[in-house]
């Protein structure tokens, strides 16, 4: 799992048969094999990955949230397809539920990105200037989010 600077996001799929991993200068993307123990592929990404979201049991679907203001969406295959956040993000996360990849960061908005229908709902404003992190509750179906006072 080396990077030639370092790594930044390390996330187990749902089914913790893989490890998707992400690193910097040159950005790049690794997924390992844990049945394995060996690394099922490497990928260059345009740009360095600030979150990672696995949207599928396994690595056929996953979503990188990146320091350009742009969101990822890779299939098993590689990059499906990219869409620029409107504000510089800091945090993302999935809502299963609805299929919606929420992304929060320089801004009071809170930005849902539906999969299912390919385009950006209507923003969620919050009360703090800033937002720093998000996240999800599948038991109580709950958006969190969180800002900079607190």
């Amino acid at each position: 799992m080396e990077y030639p600077v370092s790594a930044q996001c390390l996330k187990f799929s749902p089914d913790n048969n893989y490890i998707i991993t992400t690193g910097v200068y040159v950005p790049k993307v690794k997924i390992f094999e844990t049945s394995n123990l060996s690394m099922k592929c490497e990928r260059g990404i345009d740009s360095e990955v600030l979150k990672l979201q696995v949207l599928d049991q396994d690595y056929s679907k996953i979503a990188f949230l990146c320091a350009d203001r742009n969101i990822e969406l890779h299939a098993q295959f590689g990059r499906h397809f990219k869409i620029r956040v409107p504000k510089f993000g800091r945090d993302m996360i999935y809502q299963p539920f609805s299929c919606d990849l929420v992304t929060v960061g320089a801004s009071n908005e809170i930005y849902r990105l539906n999969l299912d229908l390919g385009r950006f709902q209507s923003p969620l404003e919050s009360q703090s200037e800033e937002l720093t992190s998000a996240d999800f509750s599948k038991d109580l179906n709950a958006l969190a989010v969180g800002g900079i006072d607190g």
